[in-house]
């Protein structure tokens, strides 16, 4: 192929090609800078220095094979401020006459991503039309897109925000175009059919004002090819989680949330006869969380002062939550006040504005008398301080866990203190601002957030919009051109599909609340498809029915959704989730969560045809099977649990419309390995060398205590542990400084390319394990014990404490090897360990057993038969020997 050097090649999905560089200037107006109508000035794009209207561009092109970077920075050459609405890069993406396995070019669909939350976000078709006229005026399309006012001359050309990935529908072959926020502007991406070819553009919008001789950076831009989306997407979504610092890695979440059966009528009795009754049921049903939601406030803006219906107010309950051992949560809306409000009364001068009036963020009747809801302004050093100084308060209350909502408020075109400011930058100021005054350890939960400008400060993101009691939006709140975005349980599944790539590589992903409740308008299948679609990608699991009342066949979906979920999770970072049809139609159809040794297949029938979906996928794509797979979530079917059919090496499933199969696999293996973490998949001990750290005078004594047989091990580790102060920052810190074994990624890579199971099973924390798995890039499936800080001190419980078991610790690690031997009775397990102390009952249940320092001591003094090693690297030709002599048959080891 000639032309221009290409910017991304790949053999099958040919390449992208820089075709021009361009900018919008702008325009002041009563909402702030807006772009002047007129294409953008333009010259041909290249690495190097360009000027146009007044601004130096240089641009450095990074480009390796498949995928290529942008990188550069924007400079006012003149002695005047240049209004700058948005820079534009522009591309080829040629494709004509190629083909991958004799199959032709066909039609191509592309993922259109929101601007926010609860923006549309699915797979469409690239036709000839682009993205339709929005048909409701500039202000309720600014809502949910990053222009309230697109350009003129983007008509015919389709629209996704932030990022998006086109594929050809034949042939899989595939181009991604994206940018990496971090909040100095809105990456809005621009696709159309071009002569054979596809136009690719992506504007950086900044909206705002460059003054003389000042220079802003640009956030990269990326381009990349392949052969399948989800594969470009998890590689972006990497990428940028750790370009931007992503907070990725916080433990598994599952909770309880005040809105969804109480709504607004919520009150203090409501709360604590659900805290009460979650006390009574905490062994069947493990929640953590137990949120507030909207209802306490006296007004909109007014998050300290409650209502008539919390007359103890929120501190007092926060304590109560704290003191029942769960982790007390609370919602606000940080940029938004009333007319009603103190905070309006005393600071109208704060407010974000229309001209002369305030700016409408959003209208709620049930908020304000006339539904007007004003913005705070990020811009305004003031509101920051506000800011800090309130969500200092809150967590100081005990409140660790916030959810902030409306958080697109204040990123709207509106007119700001000082509108030079970048839009991006206005909200990205505010989200640092509640970080700073809510503190390092504090969870922060965004909803109703663009999504780039928020990567790097927030802990979770909702990633869809409110589910609701019912399959469709309810037609008394349509508004032309916003239907999908309004409540619904098919709008929400759908996003939660479709984003399952986010999840663990930008934060974790809140599909919003599972409907449990059996007087919902969701049918049981519906109401299983939402259950179905949050266990098997993993994320937060919240639910938000009154617990006293849930009946036993939703309690019995309640508890298995979080267990799944929970297992999903634990197969590491990143997220393990895929949607294998991605783009294939509007809602995905078939999502696998796999793992080597196990796994969840989830299937969709999204339609609303009357008939029955049949619905197959090729077996060989879940690995080799061990029988046929068992379903799960599957509560209340008259004629038992429905099975899937094997058909021709596929497993065939039927389905009634809006109905889901979630089914467990369990694949066929002859060899499964089990590894202690600390001293033996690490260099360094963690757990050992915090407590001699931060420990230091307790340690010794109760570790007496433990040798003498007076405690246990896990008591030791609540003794010396569970209390401990030590600041997220500092064991972040020493997080960083903690080494794998040299062997420790070749091990991994050996067990990947084989199909061997690999589980780390530690007797230290999923804090720990989740965050060394982002550090150094590596993921594995784990076992251990639970990490949660509470103001500023570790709060520690069992993960899998097994009372049968002389070990005393809080993973039993015979207890784990026992549970995944009743499902492959045949297989050969091995353990690989260091410590006497959590690892020898593991090595006396493992049919093979490598082990060093004291846990190797300990079994050659009982006779006990063992490999040593020295480092990992030492295990992998021994257990190349054992999987070639398990194939087929080997006698068991021991």
């Amino acid at each position: 192929m000639s032309g221009p050097a290409a910017i991304a090649a790949h053999q099958h999905a040919g390449r992208v090609e820089p075709v021009r560089l361009g900018v919008r200037l702008g325009e002041a107006t009563a909402r702030g800078v807006d772009a002047v109508n007129g294409p953008p000035l333009d010259a041909p794009l290249h690495a190097g220095e360009v000027r146009l209207g007044g601004l130096d561009i240089f641009l450095e092109i990074d480009s390796v094979g498949p995928v290529g970077h942008i990188r550069g920075q924007i400079q006012n050459r003149t002695d005047q401020p240049i209004a700058v609405a948005a820079l534009v890069f522009g591309f080829r993406w040629k494709r004509a006459g190629v083909e991958v396995a004799g199959r032709a070019s066909g039609s191509y669909r592309f993922l259109r991503n929101g601007w926010q939350s609860w923006s549309f976000n699915g797979a469409l078709d690239l036709d000839d039309a682009g993205t339709p006229e929005f048909p409701s005026g500039a202000w309720l399309r600014g809502l949910h897109h990053a222009v309230g006012n697109p350009p003129l001359d983007r008509s015919g050309w389709h629209e996704s925000d932030l990022v998006t990935v086109i594929a050809d529908s034949a042939t899989g072959v595939s181009c991604l175009a994206a940018v990496m926020e971090r909040g100095r502007s809105f990456g809005i991406v621009y696709v159309r059919r071009a002569r054979g070819d596809l136009e690719v553009e992506i504007e950086l919008r900044f909206d705002g004002i460059l003054a003389a001789g000042e220079k802003w950076p640009l956030e990269p831009v990326r381009v990349a090819l392949g052969e399948d989306p989800s594969v470009l997407l998890e590689d972006y979504a990497e990428q940028y989680g750790r370009f931007a610092g992503a907070r990725a890695a916080a433990p598994f979440v599952a909770g309880w949330c005040s809105w969804y059966h109480f709504l607004h009528r919520v009150s203090e009795d409501d709360v604590l006869r659900n805290l009460d009754a979650l006390t009574r049921v905490r062994d069947e049903i493990p929640v953590e969380v137990i949120q507030l939601d909207d209802g306490y406030q006296r007004a909109v803006g007014d998050w300290l002062e409650t209502n008539e219906k919390f007359p103890r107010g929120i501190a007092r309950l926060a304590e109560e939550i704290r003191a029942a051992g769960f982790t007390p949560g609370l919602w606000t809306a940080p940029f938004c006040c009333v007319p009603e409000s103190q905070i309006h009364r005393d600071h109208s001068d704060w407010l974000l504005t229309d001209g002369a009036e305030p700016f409408r963020g959003l209208v709620h009747p049930l908020w304000s008398a006339d539904g007007s809801v004003h913005v705070l302004d990020p811009s305004r050093d003031e509101v920051l301080q506000h800011l800090e100084r309130l969500f200092g308060e809150l967590v100081a209350m005990g409140f660790t866990y916030l959810k902030l909502d409306f958080l697109y408020s204040a990123a709207m075109q509106a007119g700001a203190a000082d509108p030079a400011l970048p839009r991006a930058t206005r909200l990205r100021r505010g989200l640092e601002a509640i970080r700073r005054g809510a503190g390092e350890e504090a969870f922060l939960l965004g909803c109703g957030c663009p999504m780039g400008v928020a990567v790097g400060v927030v802990d979770g993101m909702r990633i869809g919009p409110d589910v609701a009691p019912s399959w469709r939006a309810s037609d008394a709140f349509a508004i032309a051109g916003i239907e999908e975005t309004l409540p619904s349980t098919r709008s929400a599944v759908r996003s939660v599909l479709t984003r399952a790539w986010m999840h663990r590589r930008l934060w974790l992903n809140d599909p919003d609340c599972l409907m449990a409740c059996e007087d919902a308008e969701l049918s049981e299948h519906e109401a299983r498809t939402l259950a179905t679609a949050i266990a098997v990608t993993g994320g937060m699991t919240v639910f938000s029915d009154d617990v006293p009342a849930l009946g036993a066949d939703r309690r019995r979906l309640l508890v298995e959704t979080i267990e799944v979920a929970r297992q999903v999770d634990a197969i590491g970072l990143p997220g393990a989730s895929r949607a294998l049809d991605l783009l294939d139609g509007e809602f995905p159809s078939r999502v696998l969560a796999p793992s080597a040794d196990t796994g969840f297949l989830a299937v969709f029938a999204a339609s609303d045809d009357a008939t029955n979906a049949t619905l197959s996928i090729d077996a060989r794509v879940a690995g080799p099977l061990q029988g046929v797979p068992s379903p799960r979530l599957d509560t209340k079917s008259p004629a038992g649990p429905k099975l899937p059919a094997a058909e021709d090496n596929h497993l065939v499933f039927s389905l009634a419309p809006h109905e889901s199969s979630l089914v467990d696999l369990v694949r066929d293996v002859p060899l499964f390995v089990f590894c202690d973490f600390d001293g033996t998949f690490s260099v360094q001990d963690v757990g050992s060398t915090l407590a001699r750290r931060h420990a230091g005078k307790e340690r010794p004594r109760v570790w007496s205590r433990y040798e003498s047989g007076e405690i246990t091990a896990w008591e030791y580790n609540m003794e010396v542990l569970d209390g401990l102060r030590i600041p997220k920052s500092v064991l972040d810190e020493f997080l960083h400084t903690v080494e794998l074994d040299p062997g420790a990624r070749d091990l991994l890579s050996w067990c990947e390319a084989r199909g061997v199971p690999f589980r780390i099973v530690s007797d230290g924390f999923d804090w720990n394990l989740n965050r060394l798995q982002q550090i150094h890039a590596v993921r594995f499936a784990y076992d251990a014990n639970q990490l949660r800080y509470d103001r500023g001190r570790w709060r520690l419980a069992p993960g899998h404490p097994n009372p049968d078991c002389g070990c005393g610790t809080g993973t039993c690690k015979r207890g784990r090897i026992e549970q995944a031997r009743k499902l492959r009775p045949d297989a050969t397990f091995v353990h690989i360990g260091n410590g006497r102390v959590s690892d020898l009952c593991g090595a006396l249940a493992a049919d093979v057993v490598f082990a060093k320092d004291t846990l190797a001591t300990w079994l050659e003094q009982r006779g006990e038969e063992f490999e040593r090693f020295e480092t990992l690297g030492d295990v992998i030709p021994e257990l190349e020997r054992i999987l070639e002599g398990r194939l087929p048959g080997l006698p068991r080891a021991r």
